[in-house]
């Protein structure tokens, strides 16, 4: 008898011992991710007071006076096609694995991506949309998430990769551009072969699966492609084009508003300041570091420096915090129903 009682307290010790362990790497795992949430804030607050202080509050305060406002209107008018092409490619996606998803699962499941995106940097707290599409393996709506971001960052590559040649052609001579050039084209050629073969990624991640971690898991997530084809890979890249469009017009139209600028010029500036953007992830909402890029590029051109950060901020104000208030109206009110729902119970 007293064997057993001594078993079952040495049990209890074990159990007790395993759960303070649990909750202190539980906690531990908490405040290192508080720790890294404040240091992103940190980062964010502190390049944007610099770019204020350089380029001066009274510049900036000027230039919004002087704006046409019927232009940032058109930018903000733009957010509609703007949210169509995202939702519709999320639609798209996430149908080739749940063919019965509503239009509304699928928006509120968007929406939410916007609020997580909006406090990551390289809004990759978006991939927390794959958490709202119900009756579905997470992992497989992971694997479309991560589909849906790489087509829409080879977009970002592609023409922020013919503004940097641009800018860095008006800087130095043939003898480092050209090489760089033809570097640049074979990753580009190389980059979009393998989208347009979906197939490649499919093959090459089930032969190194074997020798991968949590290889269940990993066969969860690839499952995600197998129903995405070459013709549907081709559909996304139009898609993805589309988008691409509008948000370089809603740029554009912003900086007008500000200043005059050649449409052209003015694309290949933005488009090198979203590749240098999405190439340093390191704030929340990237905040500090397209105005930066913002104000290089742009100033490149002979625009103000007002004009760089006035129009990066505006435009990130429209196509990524008014999402993100949506997203969070959504979520709360989602959370009130399971709230109300469950005490009815």
């Amino acid at each position: 008898m007293n064997i057993n009682n001594s078993e079952i307290q040495s049990e209890k010790i074990l159990e007790n011992s395993s759960s303070a362990t649990t909750a202190a790497t539980r906690r531990k795992f908490i405040n290192k991710r508080s720790l890294a949430f404040l240091i992103k804030i940190l980062v964010a607050v502190s390049v944007l007071v610099l770019l204020v202080l350089r380029v001066k509050i009274a510049a900036i305060l000027a230039a919004f006076s002087q704006a046409r406002i019927w232009l940032i209107f058109l930018s903000f008018l733009l957010l509609i096609p703007n949210l169509y092409f995202q939702f519709y490619k999320w639609r798209f996606l996430v149908r080739l694995i749940k063919p019965e998803a509503s239009n509304s699962e699928c928006a509120q499941s968007l929406f939410a991506g916007f609020t997580f995106g909006f406090i990551t940097p390289g809004r990759f707290g978006e991939f927390g949309r794959a958490f709202f599409i119900k009756d579905c393996s997470w992992l497989r709506v992971l694997g479309i998430a991560a589909i849906d971001k790489l087509f829409s960052l080879s977009m970002v590559i592609l023409f922020g990769s013919i503004g940097l040649l641009y800018f860095i052609g008006r800087e130095f001579s043939l003898i480092v551009v050209v090489p760089l050039t033809i570097l640049i084209v074979i990753a580009l050629l190389v980059v979009f072969y393998i989208l347009f073969h979906p197939e490649v990624i499919r093959t090459f991640l089930y032969s190194i699966n074997i020798i991968l971690p949590f290889r269940d898991k990993i066969k969860q997530l690839m499952s995600s492609m197998e129903h995405f084809s070459r013709e549907r890979a081709i559909k996304l890249i139009w898609l993805n084009l589309g988008f691409y469009l509008v948000f370089l017009f809603q740029f554009y139209f912003i900086i007008l508003a500000f200043e005059k600028a050649a449409i052209i010029q003015a694309f290949l500036a933005i488009s090198a300041t979203m590749l240098v953007k999405s190439m340093l992830p390191i704030s929340l909402g990237d905040l500090g570091i397209r105005e930066s890029a913002a104000i290089f590029f742009l100033g490149n051109l002979g625009l103000q420096q007002s004009t760089g950060f006035n129009s990066s901020i505006l435009l990130f104000a429209i196509n990524l915090l008014i999402p993100s208030i949506i997203g969070l109206i959504i979520l709360l009110r989602n959370r009130l129903i399971l709230i109300n729902g469950t005490n009815k119970d």
